[in-house]
């Protein structure tokens, strides 16, 4: 039962692995902790290095003052190691919430994890079409100011800003994950609420007559 849960979850958990905010899964129930590490720790020290310390080293001596985009690089780091920390947690609860399941089936309750997984891959879809608009909004202005962009400069201007929005992008999709779980929560809180109502309704019509 833990696996079907898991399963729906499946494309939106692969998604956040990929980004860092959690563990890669393979099989699936089976986390991958060095490699997951090792991969963002390789990836986020190289963009740090690279890019985003740099740029907010010129940003400062340049304006004298360290803007927000610059900040949003490390916080996302911060969140980041948050997210690896609670990983544990999350699955207890995923866990949880498969046993809930059972319960709500065994009550006569349906499961809807084709619902719920097609739900998230248009999550998913969302996120992804939020990115390509972005990058699409950004061409448009660049193209507005400078009528001449040949294919390098093109390439150039896609790279730096992707690189710019990705910190934020990864925040957005780790506030999905989390709405997505509690959201989650919720709703089978509320239909075991529902369920034990309509017992107890049941159980005083019964007694009364």
């Amino acid at each position: 039962m833990t696996e079907t849960l898991e399963r729906a979850l499946a494309p939106l958990m692969t998604i956040g692995g990929f980004c860092n905010l959690g563990m890669f899964e393979y099989p699936l129930g089976q986390p991958r902790t060095y490699i997951s590490c090792l991969y963002g720790l390789a990836k986020w020290g190289l963009l740090i290095y690279f890019w985003y310390y740099p740029h907010c080293i010129n940003s400062f001596q340049k304006d004298k003052i360290i803007h927000i985009i610059n900040i949003i690089p490390f916080l996302t780091i911060m969140l980041i190691l948050i997210s690896i920390c609670r990983f544990k947690e999350l699955k207890m609860c995923l866990r949880e919430l498969a046993i809930v399941d059972h319960t709500l089936e065994a009550l006569g309750t349906p499961k809807e994890y084709q619902m719920l997984r097609n739900w998230i891959i248009r999550l998913i879809i969302g996120w992804i079409v939020y990115i390509f608009f972005q990058l699409v909004y950004i061409y448009f202005v660049f193209s507005f100011i400078n009528y001449n962009i040949g294919f390098t400069v093109f390439v150039y201007w896609m790279h730096n800003t992707f690189l710019n929005i990705y910190p934020s992008t990864v925040i957005i999709l780790s506030a999905l994950i989390s709405a997505t779980i509690l959201g989650l929560v919720l709703y089978r809180v509320g239909k075991v609420t529902l369920q034990v109502i309509y017992k107890l309704l049941f159980i005083m019509e019964i007694e009364y007559k």
